[in-house]
């Protein structure tokens, strides 16, 4: 063994020993005075000497020093705790790093560098405060003059590397601005060494992101406010830059390869691309750069195995923090996923309030800027890629240069929420696009979305199992409601419900209705949702109507599936049906309709089993335990009626189609003719409606017929109305004369119905409808007219001669 390989097991040995110190029950007392001793091998572990393993557990190390010494629960700490915390941390960091950065020896100077932003990494506040102490800067920015060669080289590429993590802090930027500015925009000029150049350009690109929002901190700091408009004025030489390195960058070919293969330039690269493009200009730039969009897709590595089995659970009191290597890998997925959801980012739809608020906002930022400041940032071509056509054209180019492969691979190695979550985003821009939405199906992409749900649902309950109880003992865990997922976790959910809505569920999910059945829990989990918006609402009802056109059990599973802390799909359907939103209540509608295939929801409207043997009585007393509330039966019923007759098509096309099934039901018909208020004469009104509202016209007498007149006057002829309501009203009243033929033919309630078809001259509709030319094809229609017209002539009502 080396001389070099002894020194580096050796500080491998110091780290795991000092890991285990800091972890055991009594704890390492360390102190300004004692921790450079103590933490000396931490700064072996970033030396140029050092190897991957030993920089992790490096990591690992900080990150334990670090949980020690703040507060155990930081939601429940308060600001002094914290800062209390921060300054015992910057303390004791300060006593180890200040004096090796000012030193004139590479071997100090070089491991401090390393140490310092990894310290960023792990705990910002902390490094934060050290970078900001007198003379801490300056001996960081002079370190770069005092060598030269390798050294030179190496020290030039640890500062960038500091610097850029530094500016990623709001109060650490105009630090670096003014201190760093002319040297890192020289590095960023240096063609020989991409990772400096790289490095320097990324610090930069973080200066100029964050100089509008930290302007009066910019401005305030001496000399700063100018060096930082001198860097949103070179936005484009950046990008330049980071482009040619993402296009030299070798791309990735085995799944199992990682960031170890990928260079440094080209992580910073992508890191600084993934800050420049919330800028729109360079949006459509890159779009149209089919070199650059390929050379960054191929810096994914393929989709690794799909996992089977249950989802693995993570620990989070006992995990361990990722290593550099890890951390670089999970970054490269992330920026990559960053840069293509800003390239495919459509601009958000504002309420009229967050309209109103916007205004306010920029007229607040118009009045602190100075004219030619605010002429600059109206740009008319920028607001024009904007627009929805941009914005579409720019996902078309992506798909055409390969990102649906791309994203793909990323969703298989979605452990990282960050990842998943942007990629997820990204798969919702793209499929906003109908003609995109077959492309995303074909590459995988509803499989791929399935499986970040999956993950996102699995952590979700992870993070809500083992509540403690008031005594502190662990509380069971079998009833406990799992928390709802964050409005960034429905992202991928609102993908899947669109790819739902537009294409068969069979080709979206499997060749089987059962392979559609995992699709439910996750729609279901938007539609309860309380972060979720009324869209999201709105296409998870779509989603669902189309599952559940698949048959019974898919119906079933749809209505069985609850939250205990969000309710159940079946009872929020029912509750947007009365909401003010045209298109969510006739979401609503349809859903409903689809789902009386199941048990329940028939029993549910009925009040009765698919035996028909246990009957809702209505304004009687029930003896059947198990029947469904006669009074909610009624209440149900008179919505959906109702429905049939308001103006939207697609409502009443759902609403008139679940009366068609439910009036095969003996005691739906009894309740809508007996148990309802003017039952027959509103009941026919509603249903002839549907099968020729240009009768009403004629009964002048009836209230709601003038409504009908005035928005139905130029409306089509009986011949031309929609043949799918005239089937629906014709089916409804034969179903529901047939199912009244028991009563006695002197009773009340057949002279009430008799009574409410003469007056609402139901015969005739009937005949002109068995008569019309649109009719001759339809032989259901046809037969149950006839049905119906035979059922009236038995009872006494004068059919007219046509």
């Amino acid at each position: 063994m080396t001389s070099k390989q002894e020194t580096t097991a050796d500080a491998e040995t110091h780290l795991t020993t000092l890991l285990q110190e800091l972890g055991s029950s009594s704890g390492l007392k360390m102190s300004s005075a004692t921790a450079q001793t103590q933490l000396n091998p931490l700064l072996d572990a970033f030396s140029l000497a050092s190897t991957q393993h030993a920089r992790s557990l490096a990591f690992l190390v900080i990150s334990k020093i670090i949980s020690n010494a703040r507060p155990k629960d930081p939601s429940t700490a308060s600001e002094k705790a914290q800062t209390d915390a921060t300054t015992k941390l910057s303390q004791l960091f300060t006593s180890l790093l200040e004096p090796r950065l000012s030193s004139t020896d590479f071997k100090n100077v070089f491991p401090a560098l390393g140490l310092f932003a990894a310290l960023f990494q792990v705990d910002q506040a902390t490094a934060s405060q050290i970078l900001q102490k007198d003379g801490v800067m300056e001996s960081v920015i002079d370190a770069t003059d005092l060598f030269h060669g390798d050294e030179g080289r190496n020290v030039s590429q640890g500062v960038a590397a500091l610097l850029s993590q530094a500016s990623g802090s709001k109060s650490c930027r105009p630090l670096v601005a003014s201190h760093a500015m002319t040297w890192l925009q020289a590095q960023s000029q240096i063609t020989s060494d991409p990772t400096l150049r790289a490095a320097a350009a990324i610090t930069l690109t973080k200066l100029s992101r964050g100089a509008e929002e930290d302007a009066s901190a910019t401005t305030s700091s001496s000399g700063s406010a100018e060096p930082l408009q001198e860097v949103r004025r070179s936005t484009d030489d950046l990008v330049s830059v980071m482009r040619d390195l993402v296009i030299g960058s070798p791309p990735i070919t085995e799944p199992t390869s990682s960031s170890k293969s990928t260079p440094q330039a080209t992580l910073d690269a992508v890191e600084g691309l993934a800050y420049l493009t919330s800028d729109t200009n360079i949006r459509e730039f890159l779009s149209v750069d089919s070199t650059f969009l390929e050379s960054l897709f191929s810096l994914i590595p393929p989709p690794k195995k799909r996992q089977t089995g249950p989802v693995p659970v993570i620990d989070a009191d006992n995990a361990t923090f990722d290593s550099p290597q890890q951390r670089s890998s999970s970054g490269l997925l992330y920026g990559i996923a960053v840069i293509i959801a800003n390239i495919t980012a459509y601009k958000p739809q504002l309420t009229e309030e967050e309209k109103q608020v916007e205004k306010l906002k920029n007229m607040t930022q118009a009045g602190a800027q100075s004219g030619q400041e605010l002429a600059g940032s109206m740009d008319p071509m920028e607001i024009q890629r904007e627009t929805p056509l941009y914005v579409k054209r720019r996902c078309r180019r992506l798909v055409k240069a390969g990102v649906l492969p791309a994203l793909v691979s990323i969703a298989s190695r979605s452990e990282s929420e960050s990842v998943r979550r942007t990629t997820g985003k990204a798969f919702l821009s793209l499929v906003e696009d109908k003609e995109n939405r077959g492309k995303v199906i074909q590459a995988g992409g509803a499989k791929a979305l399935l499986a970040m749900i999956r993950t996102a649902l699995a952590a979700r309950e992870a993070q809500s199992a083992e509540p403690k109880s008031a005594k502190g003992k662990v509380a069971s865990t079998s009833h406990q409601p799992v928390r709802a997922l964050d409005l960034q976790d429905l992202f991928s959910i609102q993908a899947l419900a669109k790819l739902s809505i537009t294409a068969s569920p069979l080709l979206v999910f499997g060749p089987d209705a059962s392979s559609s059945i995992d699709a439910i829990r996750p729609l279901g989990h938007m539609l309860l949702n309380p972060a979720s918006n009324l869209l999201q609402k709105f296409e998870s009802l779509m989603a669902m109507t189309n599952l559940g056109s698949l048959g019974p059990v898919v119906a079933t599973r749809i209505v069985g599936y609850k939250e205990p802390s969000l309710g159940s799909i079946l009872t929020k359907a029912e509750t947007l049906l009365l909401d003010d939103n045209v298109l969510v209540r006739r979401a609503a509608m349809e859903l409903i309709c689809n789902l009386i295939s199941s048990d329940e929801v028939w029993e549910r409207y009925t009040g009765e089993g698919l035996d028909g043997k246990t009957p809702v009585v209505v304004g009687r007393d029930s003896n059947a335990s198990s029947a469904p509330s006669t009074k909610a039966v009624v209440n149900r019923l008179r919505i959906i009626l109702a429905l049939s007759d308001v103006d939207d098509i697609g409502t009443r096309l759902a609403a008139s189609g679940a009366l068609a099934m439910l009036t095969s039901s003996a005691s739906v018909c009894r309740i809508m003719m007996e148990d309802m208020e003017d039952g027959p004469k509103k009941a026919f009104a509603i249903l002839i409606d549907l099968i020729s509202p240009l009768h009403l016209e004629e009964d002048d007498d009836d209230d709601n017929s003038k409504e009908k007149q005035m928005a139905g006057s130029t409306g089509p002829s009986p011949g031309d109305l929609q043949p799918q309501l005239v089937h629906r009203g014709v089916v409804c009243v034969r179903n529901i004369l047939a199912n009244l033929n028991p009563s006695p033919p002197e009773s009340d309630a057949i002279s009430n119905i008799v009574r409410a078809a003469e007056t609402t001259k139901l015969a005739g509709v009937l005949v002109a409808t068995l008569t019309a030319p649109s009719s001759a094809g339809n032989k259901e229609v046809v037969m149950a007219a006839a049905q119906a017209l035979k059922w009236l002539a038995n009872h006494g009502v004068k059919l007219p001669m046509k």
